[in-house]
């Protein structure tokens, strides 16, 4: 009991700090410092934390983000928000023993990071819904019934505060690649 009890509290406080966030974010409200981030350094932290769902089920992550990858302006927590979202729906939405490549590349003068599963898939008709306040795809329902439909809104919010662009191309029973766009950091010479 007490462990569900555990469970539940989490879950409540992870939707309202959801809700407050998503708030402070539309109202402009939420405090931001902007510095200059380094992705790769970023979402290796993110998978260390989160190793441990990998493992349990058992499945293969490659990281494809190369050492020299510039730096982008932003804040590092909600940058940090984003990529551990991504990263867990990539996680929660691949069945066991699947694999899930995670890469980051410079297109024209933006980063553009990916995350990319063998997941169950995104119905077509869901794709241009999927980044909307409280939306969840139907099949996601149906494997996966916790969550509050706000993590993919808030990572729209999130990635557009920056300047970027959040994406997302899929094929039921074969995956999905969610994406994003940041600019680079300008230095001052």
């Amino acid at each position: 009991f007490l462990h569900d009890a555990r469970l539940s509290t989490e879950r409540l406080i992870g939707l309202v700090n959801d809700l407050l966030d998503t708030s402070r974010l539309e109202r402009g409200k939420m405090q931001i410092s902007t510095a200059p981030v380094n992705i790769r350094e970023l979402t290796q932290s993110v998978l260390a934390e989160i190793s441990p769902l990998i493992q349990e089920k058992n499945q293969a992550l490659t990281m494809e983000i190369p050492d020299d990858l510039p730096v982008v302006s932003g804040d590092t927590q909600l940058l940090r928000q984003v990529i551990l979202n991504l990263v867990s729906n990539a996680i929660k939405y691949t069945l066991r023993s699947g694999r899930i490549r995670i890469a980051a590349r410079i297109e024209n003068t933006r980063l553009r990071w990916e995350v990319e599963d063998s997941g169950i898939g995104i119905p077509q008709t869901d794709l241009g819904k999927l980044f909307d306040k409280f939306y969840r795809a139907e099949n996601a329902l149906a494997v996966e019934t916790e969550g509050t439909g706000l993590g993919l809104y808030l990572v729209r919010l999130i990635v557009e505060q920056f300047g970027g662009k959040v994406w997302c191309t899929s094929e039921v029973n074969v995956g999905s690649t969610f994406a994003f766009t940041l600019p680079l950091a300008i230095h001052e010479a």
